[in-house]
Formats: structure tokens, C-alpha cells, sequence
């Protein structure tokens, strides 16, 4: 099942990056001189989505490691509750923010706590919106 969604979106992505609009450009200084500029109507770029992977990854590691080390602090419980998955010495995060930065594990978790669900989407849209953002300003493209 979860092969053929990553092909079924593969293949969509592929599809919809071939949407453009020509624009009409007229130049002022050459009489007669008409063009075209294409404008895709789906940018996509993997960049956003592995800096805000980088970045959860970098939080749930320090969240791990100070749980460990100090385990009744309280900044400590804010950033996050670590507790192992059934039957795997994998750590899942129950409580605090990294909780809202984890991915439901199920449907019927997504289903059953819509806040973290909802949390969990526009913290993941934000990070992806914010970074090309920010990299744009530092990098002087925008210039």
C-alpha cells in the first residue's frame, strides 16, 4: 500500500510539474519586440523538506538526550516525553512539543487526536514555507 502512494504521488508531482503559463512580454525600448515567459504553476523543491527534517531530527535527538539525563525537569518534560513503541527499543515522543512535531503513527491516531494532527500539518506547511523564505533573504536572491 505504501508503494503504490509514493508512485501514485510520484506520478502526480511529475504530471502537474509540466502546468506552466506563458506570459506576453512586450519591450518598451525595441518596437516590435514581443516574447514569451513561461511560469510553472507547481514548484517543487526536496530543499525545504530536508532542512525542516534536519531541524525535527536535531530536536528530537536533543529532546532524547536531555530526557535521558535529566528526566524530572520540567523544560526538560515541556520539550518532550519519550517512550519506547511495543515491542521495539525505538523511543516515541507522548507528550510536550516534539509530540506536535512527530507524525501521527496511524490513521486512527491521526483520527483520534485531531489536534495533534492539525498541530502537526501546520507546523510541517510552516517549516517548508519559512525556509525557502529565509534562505531567499540570506542568500541575496531576492536582490
Amino acid at each position: 500500500m505504501n508503494l503504490l502512494t509514493t508512485v501514485i504521488v510520484f506520478a502526480a508531482v511529475i504530471y502537474m510539474q509540466g502546468f506552466h503559463i506563458e506570459i506576453p512580454i512586450k519591450s518598451n525600448r525595441f518596437c516590435g519586440q514581443r516574447g514569451s515567459y513561461p511560469v510553472k504553476l507547481f514548484y517543487t523543491s526536496n530543499m525545504p523538506i530536508m532542512l525542516q527534517s534536519a531541524l525535527t531530527s536535531n530536536v528530537f535527538i536533543a529532546s532524547q538526550i536531555l530526557a535521558t539525563c535529566f528526566p524530572s525537569n520540567i523544560l526538560v518534560k515541556i520539550l518532550g516525553i519519550w517512550e519506547p513503541l511495543e515491542d521495539s527499543p525505538q523511543l516515541r515522543a507522548v507528550a510536550g512539543l516534539t509530540y506536535y512535531m512527530s507524525l501521527p503513527h496511524t490513521i486512527k491516531e491521526a483520527f483520534l487526536d485531531p489536534i495533534h494532527t492539525f498541530l502537526y500539518i501546520t507546523f510541517i506547511i510552516s517549516a517548508c514555507a519559512l525556509f525557502p523564505k529565509t534562505w531567499i533573504e540570506v542568500s541575496g536572491i531576492n536582490h
